[in-house]
């Protein structure tokens, strides 16, 4: 199997992780068939001279991809539909690409090139897990590509994917009003996790040796192999801007629509349980503080407002009743914004009940951004059945 790893990111000015990646396929004798590193803002390309000297490396510029657009065109896709595609309006109005576009560029890229399984990696990953041993916590390399591929490779399986182990996305924190903040957000299981924080600092731990694998339909973008053969059965990757108070916010949960839409299909997702070190906050192994960090209090901002701005559209989605979760979600981050506000000393998040209202009120445009994605989408996998890769 040609196996590529994907990057996204806004600038690429460090080899980190993929070095590292590159050098566990290694070791575990896996053959990498290339490196496609998706940018929008800035590139050290000595970096990327030096990537080349050990593997084919695809580097692409979102709204400066002449060479995709060329074979978009030779394939016979409409203006229309290679706009949708490729041209991120929100970059050059913004300086924001959606993390869904940013994805499927890299797959259109692994689709065009030849490969034959895309596995995506963050930049803030590692090819090794946390695990405790004599009490204590430590790092443990494990066969990254290998443990995708033993399932990958089976007929039935069109994807693979796992969690991370590290500090979780959301730190430490404890308030009355904690409850009714993540309801609003939709985030229950996160409540329920920080209830016991003192237990475990909010630090996820890899099940090492006692793995349990199952059928997921949880997809983990910065973790995650997709056989690209079966893409004529999966839906692109899908995620927009949405303004806030004036500040364009990216949306969150490219990789859970995805999950959803592959839970119609026949083909199984399987979650591996090979929860790879994520340095959440880039100070690992020190406890988040986000009472005296501000970087950790403004990523906790952002992730709130991404959240809601993906809510309405994943429960259109998922078919659910709009107007039901909605009164329930703006009660709950009425009370819960209030007391995170307070508690974090940061007025910013008194937003969030407006944050949600924007979003709801959103959704229609949303909607129709999604069925153009996916009309474009279709018709560029059936021109490139027909093409033949």
């Amino acid at each position: 199997m040609k196996i590529s790893i994907g990057v996204i990111t806004k600038d690429f000015n460090s080899l980190e992780p993929i070095d590292e990646f590159l050098e566990n396929a290694s070791k575990y004798n896996h053959k990498i068939y290339s490196v496609i590193i998706v940018y929008s803002h800035g590139c050290d390309f000595r970096l990327i001279e030096s990537l080349e000297k050990n593997v084919k490396v695809f580097l692409v510029k979102i709204n400066d991809a002449p060479e995709i657009k060329h074979r978009l065109i030779k394939m016979g896709l409409s203006a229309e539909n290679i706009e949708i595609l490729i041209n991120c309006p929100a970059l050059k109005k913004w300086g924001k690409v959606p993390y869904g576009l940013n994805r499927n560029y890299a797959l259109i890229k692994a689709l065009l090139s030849g490969s034959e399984a895309l596995v995506f990696i963050d930049t803030d990953v590692y090819p090794r897990v946390l695990i405790k041993k004599d009490g204590e916590v430590k790092e443990k390399e494990i066969d990254f590509i290998g443990r995708h591929l033993e399932y990958l490779r089976k007929e039935e399986v069109i994807i693979t994917t796992s969690d991370y182990s590290g500090y979780y996305i959301i730190p430490p924190m404890s308030f009355a009003g904690i409850k009714e903040l993540f309801t609003g957000l939709q985030k229950e299981d996160a409540y329920e996790f920080l209830r016991n924080f003192d237990q475990h600092n909010c630090l996820n731990l890899d099940n090492n040796k006692k793995r349990k694998i199952f059928e997921t339909d949880k997809i983990l973008g910065g973790n995650v192999a997709i056989k690209l053969s079966a893409l004529k059965e999966l839906p692109p990757f899908f995620s927009t801007v949405h303004n806030v108070n004036g500040e364009n916010v990216l949306s969150r949960g490219e990789d859970t629509l995805l999950g959803i839409k592959l839970k119609k299909s026949e083909k199984k997702c399987i979650d591996i349980d090979t929860k790879i070190f994520h340095n959440t906050f880039g100070n690992y192994p020190e406890i988040p503080d986000i009472k005296k960090d501000k970087s950790i209090k403004d990523r906790f901002y952002y992730t709130c407002l991404g959240w809601i701005g993906r809510n309405p559209f994943l429960n259109w989605l998922k078919e659910e009743d709009i107007e039901k979760i909605k009164n329930r979600q703006r009660k709950n981050i009425i009370i819960g914004s209030k007391a995170v506000a307070s508690y974090l000393n940061d007025e910013r998040f008194l937003i969030l009940p407006e944050a949600l209202e924007i979003s709801y009120h959103n959704l229609e445009r949303v909607i129709s951004e999604y069925k153009n994605t996916m009309r474009a989408w279709n018709d560029f996998i059936k021109k490139l059945e027909k093409w033949g890769g």
